[in-house]
């Protein structure tokens, strides 16, 4: 029997950062390819293609798109817009397909801040989402239900000024981060307070002082609950935005074991960032992989049994190979699949950007 193929394009996002731009097809193929694992008809024949001279990510299916299929694909961080491709009389033609909108706060929360280091946005929802349906296929859960969005608790343990936190909250997340750097948490959470009263949100912000056994640190926690309405407000439909001045040494001492579904991070690049192991190490590493070798199996702890890690790092200062032998050590099974294998990127002359994602063993 013959399968009537239906055709699709999807136009690029606009906004990549100039630095990655001429990589961002790329890095689109592989975000469909990992999404469209959860999909009803998996692409096929995703290729880049020119249609009335202009560029397009196309493929094909063996079936028409569903509403959840469509809600997967508006949820990816290079569509811009979605078509499918009609042929009449021998010419292609672009029909419209409406995107579905999930967002749960205004999308402009990550893009609002603009400071020197900061990781692109589109970056990190690419990120988020390689993440997010690599836990929708290990938990097998069903997209058109929704169901897996609402209950997510998502760690980023360099959070930097919250790209990551902001992202994730976007999609309705549960957000949590921590950050060594004092000044930069409050930062972060004056602009959160500032963002939630203009938005009109309801919310209610809270700080808590965190003491280390024997009074050995102190940290403290900046926290949100947030909600659309009143309404929801009232009947339990709150997010959670937290982030932590402090050390990601202690992550085991901030939350219990087991808490998180995700945790997502974009490690120091020697670049424009550095990392410490300790509070009281005055100097930065230009290589993550000190960092990773002391944090690593504290944040294992607190990662759910089926959870799943994303991490972006410059390969420059750690080859890939070496950052899949800690999160092996660690008891993560490293996704090798091909649609893990086309994110690395050169953002500059000495940044090859790479992103790895692993599942927790069980």
């Amino acid at each position: 029997m013959n399968v009537i193929m239906k055709s699709y394009a999807i136009l690029l996002n606009p906004g990549h950062n100039r630095v990655y731009f001429k990589s961002s097809a790329a890095l689109a193929e592989s975000e469909l390819a990992v999404a469209a694992q959860q999909m009803s008809s998996a692409p096929c024949d995703i290729v880049l293609k020119q249609i009335a001279a202009v560029d397009y990510l196309t493929f094909s299916a063996e079936s028409a798109l569903t509403p959840g299929d469509i809600e997967i694909l508006s949820n990816l961080s290079f569509v811009y817009a979605i078509f499918e491709i009609m042929t009449i009389g021998g010419n292609e033609y672009l029909l419209p397909i409406k995107k579905t909108n999930m967002q749960y706060v205004d999308e402009s929360i990550s893009s609002i801040l603009k400071y020197t280091g900061k990781t692109n946005e589109i970056f990190t929802r690419m990120m988020l989402n390689a993440a997010y349906y690599t836990l929708c296929g290990v938990r097998d859960t069903n997209r058109d239900t929704g169901a897996c969005a609402r209950d997510i608790r998502l760690l980023d343990p360099v959070a930097g000024k919250g790209t990551t936190l902001y992202e994730g909250l976007i999609k309705g997340f549960n957000v949590y981060g921590i950050e060594i750097g004092d000044k930069v948490v409050s930062e972060v959470f004056h602009f959160m307070k500032k963002f939630l009263e203009t938005g009109k949100y309801k919310h209610q912000a809270d700080q808590l002082r965190i003491s280390g056994p024997n009074k050995s640190f102190i940290s403290v926690k900046y926290s949100f609950d947030i909600a659309r309405t009143k309404e929801e407000y009232k009947n339990e439909g709150i997010r959670r935005f937290e982030i932590i001045a402090g050390n990601s040494l202690h992550t085991n001492i901030y939350y219990k074991k087991n808490y998180f579904d995700m945790i997502v991070g974009d490690l120091p690049y020697g670049v424009q960032h550095g990392s410490v192991s300790t509070q009281k190490q005055s100097s930065l590493t230009r290589n993550p992989a000190e960092l990773l070798e002391h944090c690593l199996p504290i944040w294992a702890g607190a990662l759910k049994p089926d959870g799943v890690i994303a991490l972006s790092w410059n390969t420059n200062v750690l080859p890939r190979t070496d950052i899949e032998r800690l999160l092996v050590k660690n008891d993560f099974i490293i996704q090798n699949g091909d649609a893990y294998l086309g994110f690395a990127h050169r953002v500059d002359q000495s940044i090859i950007r790479d992103v790895v994602v692993a599942v927790m063993q069980k």
